[in-house]
């Protein structure tokens, strides 16, 4: 449903409508700061999904939200509240999806390799276990960790290519296995993307397949 639809109908909540209540299209015109015909539109879209009832009682116009329409209302109440959640936690969710596979051929450079065993105090499994978030969980969250110095892995240089810096963010993944976060400096990656390092073989370890939701609890 349109987001104004949605914003008009958690207007009338706010009004009483729970209960039936009087209201005109002029009065819920000025409530929602819109014009009477836009309330108007509005009502006649949500009556005709289902979203409120209306009805005369006594000769008075009254209107009341429909029982789909308190339930609709319930599950955007908790994807706001699961968002935060998120927000205010050090973790986060995101979803598996399957990488390219170049994860593994840069975990295994010895470069790099050296590095993570002496500053991690382990082997990372050869790839990288891939989650996609939303753009205002993953922002928050790496504002959050962005304030933790992390531990730097530092680029090199081979006969082949120049290679840049790591930085990793020790974590529990679905509060089970250690493991890191690692924020690459040179990545195709987009910024929604969350890429994890562990010991373990993880999607065998954890029984994940594409889709699956994993929880990422930083330890700072």
């Amino acid at each position: 449903m349109k987001s104004s639809y949605t914003s008009t109908l958690i207007q009338l909540l706010l009004l009483g409508a729970k209960n039936p209540i009087e209201l005109s299209t002029s009065d819920l015109a000025k409530s929602i700061d819109k014009t009477q015909q836009t309330a108007s539109q509005h009502l006649l879209f949500l009556e005709k999904n289902d979203m409120i009832s209306r009805y005369k009682i006594d000769g008075k116009n009254v209107m009341k939200i429909s029982d789909s329409g308190l339930e609709y209302l319930v599950s955007v109440n908790q994807k706001i509240t699961s968002a935060f959640e998120e927000i205010n936690t050090n973790g986060i969710n995101g979803n598996l999806f399957s990488g390219l596979g170049e994860g593994a051929y840069y975990i295994s450079l010895s470069g790099y390799k050296k590095q993570f065993i002496s500053k991690l105090g382990f082997e990372p499994y050869p790839g990288t276990l891939n989650l996609k978030v939303s753009d205002i969980s993953h922002k928050h969250f790496f504002d959050k960790i962005s304030k933790s110095k992390g531990i730097l892995i530092e680029g090199f240089t081979d006969k082949k290519r120049t290679y840049g810096n790591v930085k990793c963010f020790p974590c529990t993944i679905n509060s089970k296995i250690q493991g890191s976060i690692i924020v690459i400096e040179r990545t195709h990656h987009d910024s929604s993307v969350i890429e994890l390092i562990s010991p373990l073989f993880l999607r065998k370890k954890l029984n994940l397949s594409d889709g699956d939701k994993v929880f990422v609890q930083v330890d700072i």
